[in-house]
């Protein structure tokens, strides 16, 4: 059985909100919860936070299992300005910490969005250049501290699955593994029947390359996979959809993580404040969703 874990947002709420929130998850039967982005960043300059919440996790029975890094422009491993990558590698390497001290075992990880248009001319190799020199500097916290580190495909240069597989090869790393994200990877392969409308080539334009269009990419993902994003799309926007909700080829994905080697779990990213539907509703999408999962 393949353990799901579930996302909601945390940063927001007061005290009495969290309590509430994460009551109502646990009286819908989940037990396992995202270390989201958000809330890494608000750790690392508010360390409190650790304790409150490992303190409420264990009053409601719950737990974080898998986590999401900070994320951004600014943020991203692949951001290729010389004067902030050391800010970069402190915060991921806090992130990692984070993790270890809330039994977290799998962070996903955004590459870099090669905005052109703000970092001034770089070219894609420059960009890999420094996701390689990101992952050298943070791969021996991720042995010391017990966290995979798990590259997520979006839909621009720096992790189409060409990219981020060229990385797994280069270090052949058991604490580096990949992320799928079913939504991101629904853009890539489908959003070349939407000529204009799909939210794919932006950044592609920016830095002036030809789209690459995907095809498969849980596939070819298969044997790097630790953890995945499960959410829906029509292949033009990143909406977030419940599974069902859109065009993602449900029984190819389950098949293949199915087969996955190295998988630890997989994800809700559904978006579930926008979709409307419960903690319990959500569960029970999942657990439509295949039998192999645990819900």
């Amino acid at each position: 059985m393949i353990p799901v874990t579930y996302c909601y947002p945390w940063t927001a709420d007061t005290e009495d909100e969290r309590h509430a929130k994460l009551k109502n998850i646990a009286d819908s039967g989940i037990r396992r919860l995202v270390l989201t982005s958000g809330l890494l960043d608000k750790m690392t300059s508010d360390p409190q936070l650790l304790f409150s919440f490992r303190n409420d996790l264990k009053e409601y029975g719950l737990e974080f299992m898998d986590g999401h890094a900070p994320w951004g422009t600014w943020k991203d491993p692949g951001m290729p300005l010389e004067e902030y990558h050391d800010q970069v590698i402190l915060r991921h390497k806090m992130a990692i910490r984070f993790c270890h001290d809330l039994n977290v075992t799998s962070l996903a990880f955004h590459t870099g969005n090669t905005f052109n248009s703000i970092f001034g001319k770089f070219t894609l190799e420059d960009y890999y250049a420094m996701l390689i020199r990101s992952m050298e500097e943070l791969l021996p916290d991720a042995e010391k501290f017990g966290v995979v580190l798990c590259l997520e495909n979006q839909w621009t240069p720096l992790n189409q699955s060409a990219c981020l597989l060229k990385v797994m090869r280069h270090f052949d790393s058991p604490w580096l593994g990949l992320c799928y994200d079913s939504g991101h990877a629904n853009l890539t392969e489908r959003g070349q029947d939407f000529p204009g409308k799909t939210v794919v080539p932006a950044i592609w334009n920016d830095i002036g390359l030809p789209v690459v269009w995907e095809e498969d990419m849980v596939g070819k993902f298969q044997p790097w996979l630790v953890n995945c994003h499960l959410h829906d799309n029509n292949g033009i926007g990143d909406e977030h959809n419940l599974p069902g909700a859109g065009t993602v080829d449900w029984d190819h994905v389950m098949a293949v993580l199915k087969t996955a080697p190295r998988l630890q779990c997989i994800q809700s990213e559904v978006n579930a404040a926008k979709s409307g539907i419960s903690p319990a509703g959500l569960r029970e999408t999942f657990r439509r969703l295949s039998p192999d999962l645990d819900v």
